[in-house]
C-alpha cells in the first residue's frame, strides 16, 4: 500500500517512516534531545550526509542469486508474482500486486535528505556535497525506474510530504516524466559521485554509470519494442545514452575480464572476498567476522530449478549451437548433456558427479530433485564446506555491478542501432567468451540474437531475466511450459556418471516393474519419483509426451499456463485506486 494514498493511515505512517528516518544516526541521536531533531541540527558536514545516506544502502541495493518469474526457471516454491499470473485463473487488481509501504517510505527518506542539505549551513566542500547528493539521486533513480518497470506511471515525487499535503493524492504522472527525471538523477550521480574505487563495497561513479547504462538499455529497448507507448521514435536517444556511459567505463581501464578459465568465472560467485577482483565494480560483502551472511546455499534445489530452454541456451564447445538428439535420432542422457558444452554451462547446472563436500570421506555425489525437472542451479553455490554455516550464515560476497555487464550492454545497444562493428564485439562479448575458452561471435545478419543468448548465459542467475523477456516483449515465453529433462522411458537411469542408476521415474507406487530386474542394494539406493500418489492422483510432475510414458518433465501447477500481454505490467491493487481515483491504473489492468 502506498503511504501517499493510505488517506486513512497517513498520519500514523509518516510518523513511523520519520521515526525510521533516523535509524541509521545514533552518533547523532547521542548529541541533542530527540525531540529536537532538524535537518538544521544533524546535515552539518560530509561525515552527516555519508552517516544518513549509508542507510540508503540497506534497503535498495540487493545483489540477486536467481531467476525466478522468468523462463530461466522451471517450478518455484518462492512467492513470484509474474508465477502467479500467467498460472493462475481470474487474476485482478482486487487479488493481486504490489504497492508496498516500505518501498514508499524509502523514498521518502531519501527525499528528506535532498531537500534539507543547506550548504550555507554546513562545513562541506562542493565536491563532498555534489559526491553525497549523487549517492541520493541515484537510489532515487533506481528506485522510480522499478516503479516504471512495474506500473509505466506513478506519482513523481521529489518532496518528503507529510500528512497534511494534498500532493499525497496527486495523479500518476506520464512515463516520460518520471523517466526524463530518472535519468537527470542518475547522470548527475554519474557526473558526481567520486571515482575512488576503494573496497569496492560503496557506490563510486563506474557503478553509477552502470546503472545508468542498464537503465538506458532497459528503456530504450522498451520504447522500441512496445510500439502501443508510442514512444519508438526517442528510443535512440536511450540507447546513445547506454552506449555513452559504457564507453567511460571501458575507457577507464579500471575494470577488466579477469582469468582464462570457468574456475575465474566460477571465483565471481563463491568467493569469500571479491575487493580484489578486477572485473568486480561493486558488489555485496558477506562475512562472519561483520556478522552478515546469505543464502546461497538454497539455489542447490531446496526451492527452484532451471529450464530446458536455459540449458539448450548454452552452445557446444566448438561454438556450434546444441542439439539434443543423438546421430541415431535418440535423445541425449542427462549425463551426456554435460559433455563438450560451453564451460559456463556445469558453472550454472549441477553436473554429473557434482560433490557438495568433497572434503568429507564417502559423501556421495549430488542427485538432482527430479520433482523440479532435473536440471538444478549450482552457480552461487558456496563450494566450500566452511563457508555454509546455516540460515542467513554463507559467507560468499556477491556482485551488484561487474564489467561484464557492461560489455553486453554496450554491445546490444550498438547492435540495436546498427552501429556495431567486429571490433566492438572483439572489445565486448568476445572478451567474456574467451575467458572460458569459447570461439568468438563474428558480425553477421543474427548478431543481436546471438548477444541475447550471450547476454542469457553469462548473467543467468543474476537477476536479468525476466526483465529481459519483458523489455524485448518476449513475454509468450513465459506462457509457454517450462520443462525439465528428457525421460524417454519408465525405468532407473544414471545422474552422477558412474553408469550406475540412481533416481528412478515410475508411473505409480504400485507399478514398479521396470526396476524389478536391478540388484536389491541398486533398488535400495534409488530416488524414486512416481507420477501417480499412493491415492491414485497425479503427483507434482508428468511426462510431456501423448502417451506420458515419455518426454520432457514438465509440472502440474504450469499445465494451464498461459501470457496476456497486461502481464508486463503489475496493477495498482484497487484499493489504492479507490484511496486516491487520480491514480492511473497499470496498462491493460483498467478493467480489471
Amino acid at each position: 500500500m502506498n503511504i501517499y494514498n493510505m488517506k486513512n493511515n497517513i498520519p500514523g505512517i509518516i510518523v513511523s517512516i520519520f521515526a525510521l528516518t533516523f535509524v541509521s544516526c545514533e552518533d547523532f541521536l547521542d548529541r541533542v534531545p530527540k525531540t529536537e531533531i532538524t535537518a538544521k541540527d544533524y546535515f552539518k558536514s560530509a561525515s552527516d550526509l555519508e552517516t544518513y545516506s549509508n542507510g540508503f544502502y540497506q534497503s535498495f541495493m540487493s545483489a540477486p542469486y536467481d531467476d525466478v518469474g522468468s523462463d530461466n526457471v522451471s517450478i518455484s516454491t518462492n512467492a513470484s508474482t509474474i508465477y502467479t499470473m500467467v498460472n493462475s485463473d481470474g487474476v485482478s487488481s482486487s487479488n493481486i500486486g504490489g504497492w508496498n509501504t516500505d518501498d514508499w517510505a524509502g523514498l521518502r527518506r531519501i527525499n528528506y535528505m535532498l531537500n534539507n542539505i543547506h550548504p550555507e549551513q554546513m562545513n562541506i566542500s562542493e565536491a563532498d556535497l555534489n559526491h553525497y547528493t549523487g549517492i541520493a539521486k541515484f537510489f532515487r533513480g533506481n528506485y522510480y525506474y522499478g516503479k516504471v518497470k512495474n506500473y509505466s506511471a506513478v506519482p513523481f515525487y521529489n518532496t518528503a510530504m507529510d500528512a497534511t499535503s494534498e500532493e499525497l493524492y496527486k495523479a500518476s504522472d506520464p512515463r516520460t516524466l518520471i523517466v526524463d527525471s530518472v535519468i537527470s538523477d542518475l547522470e548527475f550521480a554519474a557526473n558526481n559521485i567520486k571515482t575512488t574505487i576503494g573496497q569496492r563495497t560503496r557506490l563510486n561513479q563506474y557503478a553509477a554509470l552502470t546503472l545508468l547504462a542498464r537503465t538506458c538499455l532497459h528503456e530504450a529497448t522498451f520504447r522500441k519494442y512496445h510500439t502501443e507507448l508510442g514512444l519508438t521514435g526517442s528510443a535512440d536517444t536511450y540507447f546513445e545514452k547506454a552506449i555513452a556511459a559504457c564507453e567511460k567505463i571501458i575507457a577507464s581501464k579500471q575494470f577488466e575480464i579477469v582469468g582464462s578459465s570457468s574456475l575465474d568465472y566460477r571465483a565471481l560467485f563463491t568467493s569469500s572476498k571479491l575487493r580484489d577482483n578486477k572485473e568486480i565494480i561493486m558488489f555485496m560483502e558477506y562475512d562472519q567476522a561483520l556478522g552478515r551472511g546469505n543464502n546461497t546455499h538454497t539455489v542447490l534445489g531446496e526451492y527452484w530449478g532451471l529450464t530446458r530452454s536455459l540449458m539448450e541456451a548454452y552452445q557446444m564447445a566448438d561454438g556450434s549451437n546444441f542439439n539434443q538428439s543423438n546421430p541415431d535420432g535418440s535423445l541425449k542422457s542427462y549425463v551426456d548433456l554435460f559433455k563438450d558444452r560451453d564451460p559456463r554451462f556445469a558453472e550454472t547446472f549441477a553436473y554429473p558427479g557434482f560433490n557438495i563436500s568433497p572434503e568429507i570421506t564417502n559423501n556421495t555425489p549430488y542427485k538432482p530433485k527430479i520433482t523440479y525437472g532435473g536440471l538444478i542451479q549450482l552457480k552461487f553455490f558456496p563450494r566450500e564446506t566452511a563457508q555454509r554455516r546455516g540460515w542467513n550464515m554463507n559467507y560468499t560476497s556477491l556482485p551488484i555491478f561487474r564489467y561484464a555487464e557492461v560489455l553486453l550492454i554496450y554491445a546490444e545497444a550498438k547492435a540495436e542501432k546498427g552501429t556495431l562493428t567486429q571490433g566492438d564485439l572483439d572489445k565486448s562479448v568476445n572478451l567474456i567468451r574467451a575467458r572460458v575458452g569459447m570461439p568468438k561471435i563474428n558480425l553477421s545478419a543474427n548478431v543481436l540474437e546471438d548477444i541475447r543468448r550471450e547476454r542469457r548465459v553469462e548473467l543467468a542467475c543474476e537477476g536479468f531475466r525476466l526483465d529481459d523477456i519483458k523489455r524485448w516483449k518476449k513475454g509468450e515465453l513465459l506462457g509457454q511450459k517450462p520443462q525439465g529433462i528428457y525421460i524417454d522411458k519408465f525405468g532407473a537411469f544414471d545422474v552422477t556418471g558412474d553408469n550406475i542408476p540412481d533416481i528412478a521415474i515410475l508411473p505409480s507406487r504400485n507399478d514398479e516393474s521396470s526396476i524389478a530386474g536391478l540388484p536389491d542394494n541398486v533398488k535400495t539406493a534409488l530416488v524414486k519419483e512416481y507420477l501417480v500418489d499412493a491415492n491414485g492422483k497425479e503427483t507434482s510432475i508428468y511426462l510431456g509426451n501423448a502417451d506420458g510414458k515419455s518426454g520432457y518433465i514438465e509440472f502440474a501447477t504450469s499445465r494451464n499456463r498461459k501470457w496476456e500481454d497486461r502481464f508486463y505490467y503489475i496493477p495498482i491493487p484497487k484499493r489504492q485506486l479507490q484511496l486516491n481515483p487520480n491514480l492511473i491504473q497499470s496498462p491493460g489492468w483498467e478493467n480489471n
